[in-house]
C-alpha cells in the first residue's frame, strides 16, 4: 500500500460499500489492477445496541472472522471503513452513546487487525465527540494504524444540483460556502491536536472549489483522495476521462504521492474499471514540468516570473518626467541606440 514517489506507479485501491467474501473481492479488485481494498470491517446495516434490553444482549459473532485472509493481507491490502451508521455527536442520547460504543469497537477490532489505515467520515461542523474518542484511542493503544479522514471538497448541500430546486446561487458563485467542509477538518484536527496519525482523505466531485481554496487544501496532510466514477467523462473512443479542472487537482495530487480510491459503479459498460486505472496512469506519466505552479489558472515558471519582476522594475524607473544622469539605471542614448541595432543584428 506504499505511495508512490515521482515516476513511480500510482498507489489505487478500490471502495466498496459492502463486501460479503472478502478473499474472493480482493483476488477480484487485485486481478483489475487495484493495489488495495477499502471496505468496512462490520456489515453497513448491522445497528449493534448497547443501551436496552433485550438486543443488547443477542448472542453471536459481531462480524467476520480474522482467519478470512492472512496477516500480511490484512497488515497491506485492507483499508477499513467506519460503519455509516454511527453518529457519535447525535443530539439524541441512546443514538449517541451507541455510535460512542460501536466506534470503539471497531477501532480495537481495526488495531486487532494490523490494518494500516482507517477512514473515519466527517459529516459536519459537530465533531468534538468523535475528536475525543479517538484521541483517546490513539494515546491508549499500542497500534500503528493511521486514521484517513474522508471529507469533501464541497458540502453535498453545495453542490450544483440544488439549482434544480431555484435556489439562488449567489452564494455559491462568490465562493462564500466554499471553505465551509475545509473548517469542518480544521475544526476536527485542532481538536485532535494536530496529531501526525490524522491525516486527509479529500473526496473530489464535479463541483470543484475555487482555486484559492484548493491551494489551501493542498496544504493538508492529504494522503488519499477518493475519485467516484461520476465524476469522469467520456471521450470520442469510450473510455473514461477528467476535465482540464479535475486534471490540474490531480497532477497537484501526484506531487503530495497521495494515494486513489475510486468509489462508484461503473459507469463505461463497454470498458472495464482497468480503463479508469489506465487513464490515471496516463496522466501521471504525462504529468506537466515539476517548475510549473498554479492550480486552475495560468502557469508561469520562475524564469516567467523573473522577467515579469525585471519588466516592472524597468516600467517603474522609466515613469519619471524627464532621465536623472546621476541615477545608477540612467542608460545613455548612445547606448540604447547599439542594443537595440544588436538586437536587429541577432
Amino acid at each position: 500500500m506504499a505511495s508512490g514517489g515521482a515516476g513511480s506507479r500510482v498507489s489505487c485501491g478500490r471502495d466498496l460499500s459492502c463486501v460479503p467474501e472478502v478473499a474472493d473481492t480482493l483476488d477480484a479488485v487485485a486481478k483489475l489492477g487495484f493495489d488495495f481494498l477499502c471496505m468496512p470491517l462490520f456489515h453497513p446495516r448491522f445497528r449493534r445496541e448497547y443501551e436496552l434490553d433485550p438486543a443488547k444482549s443477542r448472542p453471536g459473532a459481531q462480524t467476520r472472522s480474522d482467519l478470512l485472509l492472512c496477516g500480511r493481507d490484512w497488515n497491506t491490502l485492507i483499508v477499513g471503513k467506519l460503519s455509516p451508521w454511527i453518529e457519535t455527536d447525535s443530539e439524541l442520547t441512546t443514538e449517541r452513546r451507541n455510535s460512542e460504543e460501536a466506534l470503539v469497537q471497531e477501532l480495537n477490532f481495526c488495531a486487532y487487525l494490523g490494518l494500516p489505515a482507517f477512514m473515519i467520515p466527517l459529516r459536519g461542523p459537530h465533531c468534538a465527540n468523535l475528536a475525543r474518542i479517538l484521541l483517546n484511542h490513539i494515546h491508549t493503544g499500542h497500534h500503528s494504524c493511521m486514521f484517513w479522514i474522508r471529507v469533501p471538497l464541497i458540502a453535498p448541500e453545495d453542490t450544483r444540483e440544488d439549482l434544480i430546486e431555484n435556489e439562488s446561487s449567489k452564494q455559491m458563485d462568490d465562493g462564500s460556502n466554499d471553505e465551509k467542509t475545509w473548517a469542518w477538518w480544521h475544526s476536527f484536527r485542532t481538536l485532535c491536536d494536530y496529531n501526525k496519525r490524522i491525516c486527509l482523505a479529500i473526496e473530489i466531485e464535479e463541483d470543484l472549489p475555487s482555486d484559492t481554496l484548493i491551494d489551501k487544501w493542498l496544504g493538508e496532510p492529504i494522503k488519499a483522495a477518493i475519485l467516484p466514477t461520476s465524476i469522469f467523462l467520456t471521450n470520442k473512443k469510450g473510455f473514461p476521462v477528467l476535465s482540464k479542472a479535475h486534471q490540474r487537482v490531480i497532477f497537484h495530487l501526484f506531487k503530495l504521492e497521495a494515494q486513489f480510491i475510486f468509489t462508484g459503479a461503473n459507469r463505461h459498460s463497454e470498458k472495464d474499471l482497468r480503463s479508469y486505472l489506465q487513464y490515471l496512469e496516463y496522466l501521471n506519466q504525462n504529468r506537466p514540468a515539476p517548475n510549473c505552479v498554479g492550480v486552475g489558472r495560468e502557469t508561469k515558471t520562475p524564469s516567467a516570473i523573473l522577467r515579469h519582476h525585471m519588466l516592472s522594475d524597468y516600467t517603474t524607473s522609466t515613469n519619471l518626467q524627464t532621465p536623472n544622469p546621476a541615477s545608477p539605471s540612467y542608460i545613455p542614448p548612445q547606448v540604447q541606440d547599439h542594443a537595440e541595432t544588436d538586437k536587429q543584428m541577432q
